[in-house]
């Protein structure tokens, strides 16, 4: 079973729908209405569902079938909004050129891929299903300050539902993240353990490959709010156009 297939169930206690992120979309797609919107590494859909609500089309893709399965359950019989299950290096297979106006990907899914080319590759495609102008939305942990400062943990989140603990160990002869967590789910007194590897991605390194996929307008910042970003912040997002 692979780590998003065993934390399925429990997803939305972990990572419960905020309107911070569908603010932060609005804010760089303007009215959303009518747009068109691929949503990369959706998980059980809740942003996706959000944006279909206030009139967006949404096309949500996410590579594990419970994540989907999920989704799908969410969104019932809504006509704005559909859940693919799909490796997100493969969208400009299943997606026409030119057909989004936003691309977004929040979540720290991009660092799940095997290196920079598959970065690379990914950047690449959403550039060809982004309409002209359209824009790229991505938000990662922020890898500068996690390698910079030697931090091993991220802040356990821990509410009436589960405990979710997380752990960094890095590989520094190979240059990746060991990824481990620990989900107690506290009404059944189970545990799920997993061990991931992670691509720490650099600002620096992201730049680079924006830069030669061609994107323009490229922005960062340190939250949700839009605050600049700086060596103690704890996601980094970034923003970019076609």
């Amino acid at each position: 079973m692979s780590f998003y297939q065993s934390i399925a169930p429990y997803y939305d206690y972990i990572f419960p729908p905020t309107p911070m992120h569908v603010a932060f979309v609005k804010s760089k797609a303007g009215d959303i209405s009518g747009k068109r919107m691929l949503e990369a590494g959706c998980g059980t859909g809740n942003l996706a569902l959000q944006l279909a609500g206030q009139g967006a089309v949404v096309e949500g893709v996410d590579l594990d079938p419970e994540m989907i399965s999920a989704a799908r359950g969410k969104a019932g019989l809504s006509e704005n909004v559909r859940f693919n299950q799909l490796d997100i290096l493969r969208i400009s297979e299943k997606f026409e050129p030119n057909s989004f106006d936003a691309v977004v990907s929040f979540g720290n899914t991009l660092v799940h891929l095997k290196d920079a080319d598959q970065v690379m590759q990914f950047l690449q495609q959403v550039k060809n299903v982004l309409k002209p102008g359209g824009s790229l939305m991505v938000q990662i942990i922020h890898y500068d300050r996690i390698l910079n400062q030697k931090i091993n943990a991220l802040p356990t989140i821990d509410n009436e539902e589960i405990k979710f603990e997380r752990f960094y160990d890095l590989d520094e002869t190979e240059g990746f993240i060991d990824f481990r967590t620990v989900l107690t789910v506290k009404k059944r007194g189970q545990r799920i353990q997993n061990l991931v590897r992670l691509l720490p991605l650099r600002k620096g390194t992201i730049v680079e490959l924006l830069q030669e996929c061609g994107y323009k307008d490229i922005r960062f910042y340190g939250n949700f709010k839009e605050d600049d970003l700086t060596a103690d912040s704890q996601p980094l997002i970034f923003t970019a156009r076609k």
